[in-house]
């Protein structure tokens, strides 16, 4: 029974409206989270947890994370094959020396320590392996841009049933 309870839980519906639930719940906190988010938010104004996009091409998943103010030396990428996650941490800085950031009238953007966790394969698509190996990543104006290669098979299983 908990198979069955597990395998319905996984399933994208069940997904999709536990999203909606968790984005409904948030909304009058004024919070961001996301179902992939999988290191908790805190409320420390130093912390952040930044807006992703996930593609799953025929070949590979490419993962779009907004990092305005980033620069590659201080953001890290990395996959851990055993958990099938991928985590993308580092940190944003404000521009500017000490003075001028004593200047500050308005705030808005998102600055300080980051942490995104994200499963892959995401969803139903367990059949679906990641070439761990292969894994590249590029920050280009403000996107870092990750790409995930999927294993190419090249021979499909078919197993017998036996009839009875």
């Amino acid at each position: 029974m908990n198979g069955l309870i597990q395998a319905l839980s996984n399933h994208p519906l069940a997904q999709t409206f536990r999203n909606y639930a968790e984005q409904a719940a948030n909304y009058g906190a004024g919070r961001q989270r996301s179902g992939e988010t999988l290191v908790p938010e805190n409320d420390d104004a130093s912390s952040f947890v930044p807006p992703i996009d996930v593609f799953s091409t025929e070949k590979s998943y490419i993962l779009h994370v907004a990092l305005p103010g980033a620069k590659k030396e201080d953001v890290g990428v990395h996959w851990d094959e055993d958990k099938g996650v991928l985590n993308v941490a580092g940190v944003v800085y404000r521009q500017g020396d000490e003075a001028f950031l004593q200047t500050l009238a308005q705030s808005e953007r998102k600055v300080g320590v980051f942490e995104r966790t994200v499963k892959l394969p995401p969803g139903d698509a367990e059949k679906e392996e990641v070439d761990g190996d292969m894994i590249t990543a590029k920050l280009e104006d403000g996107v870092l841009v990750v790409n995930v290669p999927k294993v190419e098979k090249e021979w499909t299983e078919i197993k017998k049933v036996d009839i009875k």
